[in-house]
């Protein structure tokens, strides 16, 4: 901007030189020129990373989603968008949640209150992102044990947000039939088993992370 301001300046600051007018203003007006394509070139880029980035969070979050409904309600460990939304749509309203699953739902709504507030600008990037985490942010209530939370109401948030999550990712926003999932078990026994699964799986990434990080 600055060279091209001293170009224009000097194009007017010619006095009866046509050929130097027309040089200077030229110059100019090339600099100023290169320096809008670069702006623009600029802009789209840094969008273009905010939009990986969003998907990222967008992914992690669906992830998480699935990781909580697994230990919750069983069925296979990773399972297609139209499976998790046809196990999260037949949750009884009569199911038990156990603490470590409770906490494994309140940190999903954790984890979408903290990326909405952090991430706000990669967040709106991608249309209907937004408004799937605020759904999940409701989760959050999960974490204090004295705040009374219906099973109906988690399923229809957990419904409601994974089809917002699905649509963003562009999968499958069907539902598949509960009664051809198989697996499913949401007796406290089962939660209890997978929940020690889950740590222990946990735990093993840790310690090969740190191994890794020490060597």
């Amino acid at each position: 901007m600055l060279v091209a301001g001293l170009l224009f300046l000097a194009a007017f600051q010619i006095d009866g030189d046509r050929r130097g007018f027309d040089l200077f203003l030229n110059l100019g007006t090339e600099v100023f020129g290169i320096l809008i394509t670069l702006a623009v070139v600029d802009w789209m880029l840094e969008r273009r990373r905010r939009q990986e980035r969003a998907l990222d969070l967008a992914w992690a979050t669906f992830h998480a989603v699935e990781q909580a409904v697994w230990v919750w309600q069983g069925g296979p460990r990773r399972v297609a968008s139209d499976e998790l939304l046809g196990i999260i749509l037949s949750i009884d309203p009569n199911d038990e949640l156990l603490p470590f699953t409770r906490s494994l739902l309140a940190a999903v709504g954790t984890r979408s209150l903290e990326v909405l507030d952090r991430e706000a600008r990669a967040v709106s990037t991608v249309s209907g992102l937004d408004a799937a985490l605020k759904e999940l942010t409701s989760l959050n209530a999960l974490s204090n044990l004295q705040y009374s939370v219906s099973i109906s109401m988690v399923g229809d948030v957990l419904h409601c947000a994974t089809r917002g999550l699905a649509r963003v990712l562009e999968l499958s926003t069907r539902t598949m039939p509960s009664s051809l999932i198989r697996y499913r078990n949401a007796a406290a026994d089962a939660q209890e088993e997978r929940s020690r699964h889950l740590r222990r799986g946990l735990a093993e990434a840790t310690e090969a992370q740190f191994t890794t990080a020490r060597t």
